[in-house]
């Protein structure tokens, strides 16, 4: 844990940690490394407490949740296997999130995400943790914090192994891993520490509303001067109404793929859906020599948009770029920046792919 080259003072780094793992002051978690015996202890954390865990004297485990706020969440993956934080990894900055790994104590990772002080509702990063797990097809995998908020049933919540356990650093354990050189540790854990990027609750609010993570009924785009000519139809996105409305001149399996999506996530069974897009497909006027696409091609794109889950809304493909709007929050996100907030799908690159099983 020596510093190459910022002379950081104990205090320094106790700070530093402290910013990145710190919740509830009553209580923490702790085991031995001997044993592997786990015990809660519910005294105050004072500083203290951060220094044995450093020095690897006693652990530290850490309450992320405290009442209903986290400023960090885990995903706890159990085995050796490193392609699981891999792909949390890369998904999550699909998202426009930096996700980080850790080398357990024992076995597996914790890929952990950290968020604007003093922090956010803890459903909303545990939606997000759940959607990256869900896409990469580890939907099981623990996630700390485990409940959305302390109550009566849950006055504690379940404590976290926190990193940089000083017994276990220099064995490769409990440090933080690049996972784009081999999962070697960081050689400056606090250098890293000091350079994480936390998420704003406003990404996660529009990480929640873009995918329908939350259970409420799709919102309309907000009106403004620069899109007053668009007007909420079904909760369709100002793309989808545009390329409803005048039809398309390229990537039309894709664009019958996307429309039925929007349309699904907007209500339409599937029946409705279909026909919309028959009456729609007569509108396009493809490039070249291609066909405009056929009645079986349109039920294929739509049954295969019915089939899954899909959360993806496809703002960087070519076939849905030119139809972005201003007054599109999806495109308002691309502007600051964010354009890896929307999920992209493993979609057809050529007219004579199809969709059909893909996400």
């Amino acid at each position: 844990m020596a510093d190459s080259q910022v002379r950081r003072t104990t205090h320094d780094k106790i700070s530093l940690f402290q910013a990145c793992f710190t919740g509830l002051e009553h209580v923490y978690g702790t085991y031995d490394p001997r044993t592997g015996q786990v015990r809660q202890v519910k005294q105050p954390v004072p500083y203290e407490v951060v220094l044995r865990h450093l020095q690897g004297r006693q652990s530290y485990g850490v309450y992320l949740l405290v009442g209903d706020q986290t400023r960090a969440v885990a995903a706890d993956f159990d085995d050796e296997d490193t392609f699981p934080p891999l792909e949390f990894v890369r998904q999550a900055g699909q998202y426009g999130i930096k996700a980080y790994v850790e080398r357990s104590k024992r076995k597996g990772w914790h890929a952990w995400i950290f968020t604007e002080l003093p922090g956010v509702p803890a459903i909303k990063a545990r939606l997000v943790v759940t959607a990256i797990l869900d896409d990469i097809g580890k939907p099981s995998t623990e996630i700390f914090p485990k409940q959305d908020r302390l109550n009566g049933n849950a006055s504690y919540g379940n404590f976290i192994n926190t990193p940089l356990f000083g017994c276990l650093v220099p064995r490769g354990r409990t440090v933080f891993v690049n996972p784009d050189n081999g999962f070697r540790p960081y050689p400056n854990q606090w250098d890293f520490l000091e350079s994480i990027q936390r998420v704003p609750e406003s990404v996660l609010d529009e990480i929640i509303e873009i995918n329908e993570l939350a259970a409420t009924a799709p919102t309309a785009p907000t009106a403004s001067a620069e899109s007053s000519d668009i007007s909420p139809s079904f909760g369709l996105p100002p793309c989808a109404q545009k390329m409803l409305a005048e039809g398309v001149s390229e990537y039309q399996r894709v664009a019958c793929f996307r429309l039925a999506l929007h349309l699904k996530k907007a209500g339409l069974p599937q029946d409705a859906a279909l026909a919309a897009l028959n009456t729609w497909a007569p509108k396009n006027n493809p490039k070249g020599d291609k066909q405009i696409i056929t009645e079986a091609e349109i039920a294929e794109q739509t049954d295969s948009a019915y089939s899954k889950d899909y959360r993806a809304c496809g703002c960087e493909e070519p076939a849905v770029t030119p139809y972005c709007h201003p007054g599109c929050p999806l495109h308002s996100r691309n502007q600051d920046g964010f354009q890896a907030a929307n999920k992209k799908a493993k979609l057809p690159e050529s007219e004579d792919q199809s969709t059909s099983g893909q996400q």
